[in-house]
C-alpha cells in the first residue's frame, strides 16, 4: 500500500486532473483535485503528495493529495453510500477543503449540488453521513487557518466569452470537469475582469481555482 510519494513533475494535465511523477525511476500517475493540482509545481520540480491506493479486481488507482487534510476527507466521502473515489474527487474539486468541510457541518447540501456529477440525493446523504463527523476536524482546521466561514455573493454576471488565451484554456479544463458553458463563460469572464492586469499572469490553476470559486457562489 503507498501512502506518500515524492518525485519529480512529468505531466501536469488540469483538463485529466492527473500528476505523473518520476521517482526511483518509476512514473507514478495520480489522480487529484484541481485544489491539489493547483500546488503541484511545473515539469521538472519536485514535489511531495499523501496516497490514497485505491483496489478493485481489474484496476489499482492512485489519488494523491498536498496535505493529510485533504486525504481525510477524500477517505470520509469515500465511506458514504454511492460515493466512489470519482465522485470524492470531482466534490473535493468544488472547494478548498476548509470551505468544504464548513459546509458539509453546515448541511448546506445545495452548495454541493452545484457541483457537476453530485446529485441532490448524493448532497444529502453526504451532509447526513459526515454532518456530525467532521466537527472535530473543522475546529482544528479553522484554528490552524485562523479564518471565518466563507460569506457567498449572488450577484449576477453578464455572460462573456474568455478574452484570453490563458482564459481560454482556463474554459477548456472547467468544461471538462462537467461544468456547463454558459456559467463558466460568465464566472470566467468575471473573474478576468476583476483580475488585475499583472496579476496571476499565465497562471492557469490560479484562474480556474477563482473561476470555479465563483460559479459555487451562485
Amino acid at each position: 500500500m503507498i501512502g506518500w510519494l515524492r518525485g519529480r513533475v512529468v505531466r501536469r494535465d488540469p483538463a485529466a486532473g492527473v500528476v505523473i511523477l518520476e521517482s526511483n525511476g518509476v512514473g507514478w500517475e495520480l489522480h487529484v483535485s484541481i485544489q491539489t493540482l493547483a500546488g503541484v509545481p511545473e515539469v521538472g520540480a519536485q514535489v511531495e503528495l499523501w496516497i490514497h491506493t485505491n483496489v478493485r479486481e481489474d484496476a489499482i488507482t492512485l489519488f494523491g493529495f498536498a496535505n493529510e487534510r485533504e486525504k481525510q476527507l477524500f477517505r470520509m466521502l469515500t465511506s458514504v453510500p454511492k460515493v466512489g473515489p470519482r465522485n470524492a474527487i470531482a466534490v473535493l474539486g468544488g472547494f478548498p477543503v476548509l470551505e468544504l468541510v464548513e459546509c458539509i457541518a453546515a448541511s448546506e447540501s445545495a452548495k454541493l449540488v452545484k457541483i457537476p456529477g453530485i446529485g441532490k440525493k448524493t448532497a444529502e446523504q453526504i451532509v447526513l453521513t459526515l454532518g456530525d463527523k467532521v466537527v472535530t476536524v473543522l475546529e482544528l482546521m479553522r484554528a490552524e487557518a485562523g479564518r471565518p466561514a466563507p460569506t457567498p455573493d449572488d450577484g449576477e454576471d453578464v455572460a462573456a466569452p474568455p478574452a484570453t488565451d490563458l482564459g481560454a484554456d482556463a474554459r477548456e479544463v472547467l468544461l471538462s470537469l462537467g461544468w456547463k458553458a454558459k456559467p463558466v463563460d460568465r464566472a470566467l469572464a468575471a473573474v478576468l475582469d476583476e483580475l488585475d492586469a499583472d496579476a496571476d499572469a499565465g497562471n492557469l490553476d490560479a484562474l480556474v481555482r477563482a473561476t470555479l470559486a465563483k460559479l459555487m457562489e451562485r
